[in-house]
């Protein structure tokens, strides 16, 4: 329902209830819609403004009707001034708004301003007159203190300030909308309702203060989550006095009335661990290449650390994984072809599919290995030959998808998800995308993901913000095939022809390295777990030659410290 304009929004110290929202406003604040015009410059801009002032002549004449402006003396803007203000105060918006030069806009504005403050009272006071308005040919300004009485509790004064010209001989304030509040802009409203709650404070798992200055890597995460209000639920929203544009967005929140309190957004990091994996990725052992690593909870999928340097791809990298993808291949092979780790699968130095020549990293060559065997030294070639016999387009893809879980995750901050792309058919990419290469990205938050399926037996989808839905995998990896992986990984950690070994020394567990090939050079991956402190860890060391001579160190940094 439409207020009538001239029935008063306040009658002494009688509180008024708030009017209905307007319809498609999905916000709690009450707004008080304000109607208003810019502050118009001097010369024909002045003119123009008045031209099309409600109060013009009427007939056909009217639009040749151009007023006369003049200055008023300081006793003529201070009578004008004070008359506005009386009659605003009084609650007779039509008579504030007479004596405006714009008194459409003035009672429209007028009007919504005390219900969309919750005003019970308004006053003002100590009004005066000033120098001229440089930027109103021809005003003065004047000023005054005003005082709302809010009816949500308490008060809400300023020092307010209008323009007044002499318009056709009579004395009028110019309208705007800084004249309900000082620098108050066209679209802008005033309104009285909740203010959000401050920043909110991020913490690790124990109530650890985690800040992107002591944690330079956490920095964009404790943005997002602060962003995304994870810990809304701990927060308290206050009360007070804002400024709103015409989206109803805050702009300026002007009076507290009740505090907001800030609220604490808990994480599933640990601090301890944090400022060990800040340090291993700046291992003396790879100099000054990038490299970023993440530690999962591998019993519940909560991650524990992160850290980069330069760039963030622990999260948000999209790479080869290299043979660090052999758990995945391994885990299809058994699912898909029903084989085991002690079926024979030659390595040989070098194989060609179609005309492609694809080779082992440092020529390994075992015309007696197994898969076990293969895993452990990190063979390309045996393991196309398994997948290029027992695989068809697809296998790899659905098991990444379907076992390992990966994809669409919500984590509690943004992610770039794991990709396995369909070979569609072609033999190459099944032998490509079998040993990391090809199409297939990961970063070592999902590598980190795969290592900890296989350690616990089971998917459990990572969180950095306990409690977060977490989703299931399509099918659960078996027994079989979690124990198969588990001793292949334990067999790479500590045989002596273990590519991982001389970083698993005094490791409990098991461990696959990677090294990708990329068109700038090579990568170095290391995933690993550990079972006394129930650690997944992955790193990835940007130009790394060899995964354990690189990412390795990372990750055993990382592991040693947990």
């Amino acid at each position: 329902m439409q207020r009538d304009l001239d029935t008063p929004t306040w009658s002494g110290n009688q509180p008024v209830g708030p009017e209905p929202t307007p319809p498609g406003r999905n916000r709690k604040w009450l707004i008080a819609a304000v109607a208003g015009v810019a502050l118009v410059g001097a010369g024909s801009a002045a003119v123009y403004a008045y031209a099309g002032s409600s109060k013009s002549t009427s007939g056909p004449d009217a639009q040749k009707h151009v007023p006369v402006i003049t200055t008023p003396t300081v006793a003529q803007a201070t009578a004008a001034t004070q008359h506005f203000l009386t009659s605003w105060a009084a609650a007779d918006l039509n008579g504030a708004a007479q004596t405006t030069d714009q008194p459409s806009s003035a009672q429209s504005a007028l009007g919504t301003f005390a219900s969309g403050l919750h005003a019970s009272k308004i006053a003002f006071t100590g009004v005066a007159a000033g120098p001229a308005d440089p930027a109103v040919a021809h005003a003065l300004r004047t000023t005054f203190h005003t005082t709302a009485t809010l009816t949500g509790g308490g008060s809400f004064a300023y020092a307010g300030s209008a323009d007044v010209l002499v318009v056709d001989g009579k004395p009028e304030v110019h309208w705007a909308p800084s004249v309900l509040y000082p620098g108050l802009k066209p679209g802008q409203t005033l309104a009285f309702g909740s203010i959000p709650a401050t920043t909110a404070k991020v913490v690790d798992r124990h109530g650890a203060a985690l800040t992107g200055q002591t944690f330079p890597s956490l920095a964009g995460v404790i943005s997002e989550l602060q962003t995304r209000d994870a810990g809304k639920a701990t927060r308290t929203k206050g009360q007070g006095v804002e400024i709103a544009d015409a989206s109803g967005k805050t702009v300026k929140v002007l009076h507290v009335v009740q505090p907001a309190v800030a609220g604490t957004i808990r994480t599933t990091l640990d601090a301890g661990l944090e400022v060990a994996a800040q340090k291993a990725v700046k291992d003396s052992h790879i100099g000054t290449m990038p490299s970023d690593v993440v530690a999962i909870d591998y019993t519940t999928g909560e991650i524990r650390a992160m850290a980069f340097r330069g760039g963030d791809a622990a999260f948000n990298g999209a790479a080869a994984p290299g043979s660090t993808m052999k758990m995945i291949t391994s885990a299809t092979l058994f699912d898909k072809a029903g084989m085991r780790p002690s079926d024979k699968s030659a390595c040989v130095k070098q194989t060609v599919i179609n005309g492609q020549t694809f080779h082992n990293f440092q020529n390994e060559s075992d015309p007696n290995a197994d898969l076990t065997k293969d895993f452990a030294i990190s063979c390309n070639t045996g393991f196309i030959d398994a997948a290029t016999k027992n695989l068809h387009s697809g296998d790899l893809r659905e098991e990444a998808r379907d076992v390992f879980g990966i994809g669409d995750w919500n984590i509690g901050v943004p992610t770039t998800d794991g990709n396995v792309p369909d070979e569609k058919g072609s033999t190459n990419q099944i032998a490509a995308q079998s040993i990391g290469q090809g199409q297939v990205t990961m970063n070592t938050l999902a590598m980190a993901s795969v290592a900890a399926t296989i350690a616990d037996g089971a998917f459990h989808q990572p969180i950095i913000v306990p409690g977060l839905p977490q989703q299931a995998a399509a099918r659960p990896i078996s027994v079989a095939t979690a124990t198969a992986l588990r001793q292949m990984m334990t067999v790479t950690a500590n045989a002596p022809y273990g590519t991982a070994e001389p970083r698993m020394t005094g490791i409990p567990g098991g461990a696959k390295t990677g090294t990708a090939e990329t068109a700038k050079g090579t990568n170095g991956w290391f995933a690993a777990y550990d079972t006394t402190n129930h650690l997944a860890v992955d790193a990835l060391v940007i130009g790394g030659k060899e995964g354990v001579l690189s990412a390795g160190y990372v990750a055993r940094d990382v592991l040693t410290a947990g």
